[in-house]
Order: structure tokens, then C-alpha cells, then sequence
């Protein structure tokens, strides 16, 4: 019960700054176009649109995050694996940051034999897209980002690291707890990284944080690789048949 208490205490408050923040920067935008008196010129018009369209996108941010935990925390979020190319969930995050990541530097590092991967791909495109944002906040505008990938026989890994000012000590553990952000300044209900920790679980692999010697943060994530994927089809028309030496046919 106590515990209960604590965890919707946090989301109140958090929710109250969170949604609050936003709304009053929708009214005040809507109202300065709505307002009687001058015609607004074309510049400020479109900078009040923009101020509308930025601020719903944080909103609509905030209750995906809401609503992807509580789905974690009932158990709704199933994780249906399938096997997958991580290149193709690596650019599908990529494309669904691209205003976020404009005018950074973005290097993208994916080990060329990298094998498939059983993972739901919507899920760890989620968890990629989530650690991205996160090192978009918590970094100076324009630094630099890295997406890593590599594997080996039991597992592949992905890597996404920045070169802000690092994790303070203790925090490499508690950023993925819910409601937890690091910094007094930073925005946001404090859930990106507790869902990461959640998707990656679900599939059985683990997450976890750590400063670079070198400067910055590295948030990396290891999803196991069992069984065999797939045969591929031996040509075109293959019906999934493969013949056997007694004459008889065989699904595989």
C-alpha cells in the first residue's frame, strides 16, 4: 500500500507539471490567433502554429508513455517475436526522429553480419525511439549521437550513446525507474526508460546505463538470440516443401 501511495503521488505531480505545461502553451498560442484586434503578419502567425504543433506533440508523447506503462504494468503489452533484421528496426526509429535529430550529428554503426533477431519489431523500434529522445533531452543541442549494434552466437546487442555531461553517480541504475528523472530541469513524467526496461525484459534480455570514459552516456540493451530462424524459401514458388531422399514430401 505504501508503495502504491508513493507510485501515485509521483504520477500526479508529475502528471499535473507535464500536462499543465503544454496546455497553457496551446491556449496562449490559440488565443493570441483568435484575438481581436491587428492582423498578426505571416512570420508570427506561423511561429504561434509551431508553438501549437510542438506543444501537442509533447502531449501526445506524454500519454503514449502513460498509457505504454500502465499496458507494461497490467501485463497488456504482449511481445509477439518474430524473427527480424535489427537493420530494419534500426531505421524505422531513425525516420521516426528525423525533426528531433535535425542538426545533429548522427553516426550509425551496425555490425554488417549481424544475424536476425527474434523481437517484435514495433516494441524495440519503441525502445530505440525512447532512447533516442532521451539523449536528444539530456544533451546539448547539436552534440553528437551513436547507434551501435553487434552480436554474437547468444545475443545481439545495441548501443546508443551521447556526449552530454554523463550520469551522476547512483543514476545508472535509477534512471530506469518509474517516475525518475535525472536533472531538476528535465522535462518529461519520467517514464521513457522504465518502458525500455520493461520491452527489453519482456524478451528476456536485459538494459542498463554507464558513463563513457571519454565523456557522455551509453545506454545499451541486449536481446538473446535462441533457436534457428527460418530456412529461406530454395526459389521462386517454393511452397515450404523440401523433398527428402525416400521420395516423400516434408514441411519444415
Amino acid at each position: 500500500q505504501v508503495e502504491s501511495e508513493r507510485l501515485r503521488n509521483s504520477l500526479l505531480s508529475s502528471v499535473s507539471h507535464d500536462l499543465r505545461t503544454p496546455l497553457a502553451g496551446i491556449t496562449g498560442a490559440a488565443s493570441s490567433l483568435l484575438a481581436d484586434g491587428p492582423a498578426l503578419d505571416s512570420a508570427t502567425q506561423r511561429e504561434l502554429a509551431q508553438s501549437i504543433y510542438d506543444e501537442a506533440n509533447r502531449l501526445n508523447a506524454l500519454v503514449r508513455n502513460l498509457l505504454d506503462m500502465t499496458r507494461l504494468e497490467s501485463g497488456g503489452i504482449q511481445v509477439n517475436k518474430a524473427w527480424q533484421p535489427l537493420e530494419d528496426v534500426v531505421g524505422a526509429a531513425l525516420t521516426h526522429m528525423e525533426l528531433p535529430l535535425a542538426g545533429r550529428p548522427v553516426t550509425v554503426q551496425l555490425d554488417p553480419d549481424l544475424p536476425l533477431a527474434p523481437l517484435d519489431e514495433v516494441s524495440v523500434e519503441q525502445v530505440l525511439v525512447n532512447l533516442l529522445e532521451n539523449a536528444v533531452k539530456y544533451t546539448p543541442s547539436g552534440s553528437p549521437i551513436t547507434l551501435t549494434a553487434w552480436s554474437d552466437e547468444t545475443k545481439v546487442t545495441v548501443e546508443v550513446a551521447d556526449r552530454g555531461p554523463g550520469l551522476a553517480p547512483g543514476d545508472e541504475t535509477r534512471v530506469f525507474e518509474k517516475f525518475y528523472r535525472a536533472g531538476k530541469a528535465a522535462s518529461g513524467v519520467g517514464l521513457g526508460l522504465a518502458i525500455c526496461r520493461g520491452i527489453v525484459e519482456a524478451h528476456g534480455g536485459r538494459i542498463w546505463a554507464e558513463n563513457r570514459p571519454e565523456g557522455g552516456a551509453a545506454f545499451r540493451f541486449e536481446l538473446p538470440i535462441e533457436g534457428l530462424p527460418p530456412l529461406p524459401p530454395d526459389g521462386p514458388g517454393d511452397s515450404g516443401l523440401r523433398q527428402v531422399d525416400d521420395g516423400n514430401d516434408e514441411h519444415v
